[in-house]
């Protein structure tokens, strides 16, 4: 009698597994097919050559987090002409982690506000050395009353004189701005009202000038001789006065930005 045929595929038989997107390679064949080298999607993107470069190998240990790593591949993906959805969704699948939620945000910057290196208080010194001569001047005048020997002319008050000299550190005063010189380039940046964004403020020797969230309504003001580099995770929260000219927001959604200002803006190239 003739046996069935064995060809059956068994219901536990190994299926090849879909192999990883390479997600370098994705995008270094992107950008050749563009016709852009590194420096050109670096000048379009204003992220640096060092990071694009790395980011081709595989190597997203430069960027900052998940949030900013997905928001470069898709800055990339913008500046050669690619769809970066499958780079993003192969992110997240090699190399994502889970999302904080809202709560754990406002939690962390609750419990561990970010402590921001501020200039001298002027303010406290002026008003401490007005209280110093205030005193001596009540002293004069004590003594002079019981010397009947003593001139009693009137001892003048000596008038404390303000410095309202800017610093280079990140500032809350309005005024920053109004005083900015010609060959420097001075940045107020203002959370909008119930908006939140972790930013990250490098000044044009790569020093870190801020970083950390900005809530609400608060303003964090920045110069610089050369430029001033912002990256916002969620560019729809915040906005921008530039050179004393409100340039609005970096981006129409919640989404990664980075924006550049230097002293020729807002008629310059920024961002």
């Amino acid at each position: 009698m003739a046996t069935e045929s064995d060809d059956t595929v068994q219901p536990n038989e190994p299926i090849d597994a879909v192999p990883a997107l390479a997600i370098g390679a994705a995008i270094t064949a992107a950008r050749e097919a563009s016709g852009l080298s590194i420096a050109d999607v670096s000048e379009r993107t204003r992220i640096r050559k060092g990071v694009i470069t790395a980011i081709e190998l595989d190597d997203f240990s430069h960027c900052g987090g998940d949030v900013y790593a997905k928001g470069h591949l898709r800055s990339i993906g913008t500046a050669v002409g690619a769809d970066a959805g499958p780079w993003v969704t192969a992110y997240d699948q090699q190399f994502g982690t889970a999302a904080p939620t809202a709560t754990e945000v406002f939690d962390s910057e609750t419990s561990s506000p970010v402590r921001i290196r501020r200039g001298v208080n002027w303010s406290a010194i002026m008003a401490a050395a007005l209280v110093i001569a205030v005193g001596l001047v009540v002293v004069q005048v004590t003594q002079a009353s019981d010397d009947p020997a003593r001139d009693q002319g009137t001892v003048a008050v000596p008038e404390a004189t303000p410095t309202d000299e800017p610093t280079d550190d990140p500032t809350d005063d309005p005024t920053q701005v109004a005083q900015a010189d010609p060959d420097q380039v001075v940045v107020r940046m203002t959370a909008l009202p119930g908006q939140l964004s972790w930013v990250s403020v490098v000044r044009s020797d790569e020093s870190v000038a801020f970083e950390g969230n900005i809530s609400d309504g608060q303003s964090k003001t920045f110069r610089d001789d050369q430029s001033i580099q912002i990256l916002s995770g969620c560019a729809s929260s915040v906005e921008f006065n530039v050179n004393g000219h409100d340039v609005g927001a970096p981006g129409a959604s919640c989404v990664p930005e980075t924006v550049r200002f230097t002293p020729k803006d807002p008629d310059g190239a920024a961002g």
